[in-house]
């Protein structure tokens, strides 16, 4: 069996957002897909993101509070500090899997472990990985 290569490629997602601080820094993220949390699947709509509910936890709520999920996730850093926070997406074929959160003004991020799923699923893509990143205005 071939080895496939993934390449990764960011693509702005024009997705409506804004940020607001209550307490900790939250980002309200419009997402115009359905995509996978770890081993949640979630439907395109308005979320708040949280990475300050608990230490390593990550918390997505829907606009509408219909879905919610709480997943761990591993601390990561970038070099450039994004002046606009972003979610960033592994796509393959038409699956999303939310992969990274960052927060503006901060060059310290959360990651998210890839599920069974999106080992299964990149594993038999043909097309590849596409990162997508949804940013905060």
């Amino acid at each position: 069996m071939k080895i496939q290569l993934i390449r990764n490629f960011g693509v702005a997602l024009l997705a409506a957002a804004s940020l607001y601080a209550q307490g900790s820094q939250q980002l309200n993220v419009q997402i115009p897909f359905g995509f996978h949390v770890g081993d949640t699947t979630l439907p395109s709509g308005e979320y708040t993101v949280d990475t300050d509910a608990a230490q390593g936890v990550v918390r997505l709520r829907s606009a509408d509070s219909k879905s919610s999920v709480m997943i761990l996730s591993n601390s990561v850093e970038t070099h450039d500090t994004p002046s606009q926070g972003k979610l960033v997406f592994n796509r393959y074929g038409e699956e999303y899997f939310l992969s990274q959160i960052w927060k503006p003004g901060n060059n310290l991020g959360r990651e998210l472990r890839k599920s069974h799923r999106e080992i299964e699923v990149a594993a038999s893509a043909r097309r590849g990985l596409e990162s997508i990143m949804a940013r905060s205005r």
